[in-house]
């Protein structure tokens, strides 16, 4: 009796003193026992019953050899069969918020059945349908690496690469599960990222790994992007995403030769990546584009060489300077500068007389 609340108990003393004493009169008068049969021992008995008699949902905890105790508040169905037609009933109803409550009790409780991988999928749902993206892609990850056998393999990749791609464009994601405040492409890197890791063998691989490059892109990431992209071009060699995946890979190069300011190294780079496009994919539909961007390096690559030319010209070393606007129309002869450099030349070694 020692879980049953004082004061339940005082209630049900004084309600039932005098049933217990009549009863205890009764058995009294005929076995001769009449001092045995105490009230208190009958209100134990009267309290007992009520409580056994109870609904289970007022109980303070139920029990089952699936789930052990489980207070009112967290109470589960019998099966796990019955526990997810329960939860996927709020699904369907769009009340998503009960549903995931649900579903996580399935997999709290019932986390080794064969409807856990199910319920883990439906939680990323109810997510996706509330609009919370990235939560969405977290538990669709959680998914694969807790069931990677589930028969919802490529479902969930084809929503995550998806929810990729709503990041990509520009979209915002939910701070705190309320309101859409934080820039997200950081986001779509790193769902694209996830995507080439677990399924690089699937029809969203390669998408993903050149949508990963993209990412990178418009971050301003331009290192990132350039891996990216040769390693789709080295993985998926005979992907039809290849030719872009090379523009953008020379895009990416021209890009962060600008930002790296006057290295040399990074504006060849540049321009090698560019003229090996050209070269490959002249019939593409980029190819006047990269056309344009190459002419575009050249001409900086040349006015670097063209300052560096007058720098020696200043410092009263003509020859050095002659050696670089040579330089200059040597191997930019299409660029504005070489008429530069040859009028330089011709002042810094004027004919014979």
């Amino acid at each position: 009796m020692s879980n049953i609340p004082d004061f339940q108990c005082n209630f049900r003393l004084r309600s039932h003193d005098l049933w217990a004493e009549g009863a205890a009169l009764t058995l009294g008068n005929g076995f001769g026992i009449v001092k045995i049969m105490n009230r208190r021992w009958w209100c134990a008995m009267l309290c007992l019953a009520l409580v056994s008699s109870a609904p289970v949902s007022e109980a303070a905890f139920v029990w089952s050899p699936q789930t052990g105790w489980i207070g009112p508040g967290g109470a589960v169905k019998d099966s796990p069969e019955e526990q997810l037609d329960y939860a996927k009933g709020f699904f369907d109803k769009g009340d998503y918020h009960r549903a995931r409550v649900e579903f996580k009790k399935l997999l709290t409780h019932y986390k080794k059945s064969h409807e856990a991988p199910d319920a883990q999928y439906y939680l990323g749902r109810s997510y996706e349908e509330d609009r919370d993206y990235y939560k969405a892609f977290q538990e669709y990850r959680r998914t694969l690496e807790t069931y990677p056998s589930t028969s919802r393999f490529e479902e969930i990749l084809e929503r995550m690469y998806q929810i990729g791609n709503y990041f990509l464009s520009g979209k915002k994601r939910k701070l705190l599960g309320t309101a859409a405040l934080l820039p997200a492409r950081d986001k779509a890197a790193e769902i694209f990222q996830v995507l080439v890791e677990d399924g690089p063998f699937s029809q969203y691989g390669e998408l993903a790994q050149y949508k990963l490059g993209i990412a990178y892109l418009s971050l301003g990431e331009y290192e990132q992007a350039v891996s990216a992209f040769e390693q789709l071009i080295d993985r998926y060699p005979k992907s039809t995403l290849v030719d872009d995946a090379r523009f953008q890979l020379a895009q990416a190069s021209l890009k962060g030769s600008f930002k790296a300011g006057y290295d040399p190294h990074s504006i060849d780079q540049a321009i090698g990546e560019l003229q090996s496009f050209v070269s490959e994919y002249s019939k593409s539909d980029l190819a006047p584009e990269a056309v344009a961007h190459l002419q575009t390096l050249r001409e900086r690559r040349a006015a670097d060489e063209f300052q560096v030319a007058q720098f020696y010209e200043r410092r009263r070393h003509p020859e050095s300077a002659v050696l670089y606007y040579q330089e200059i129309i040597n191997r930019y002869a299409d660029t504005t500068w070489a008429p530069k450099a040859i009028s330089r030349i011709q002042i810094l070694q004027p004919p014979a007389p």
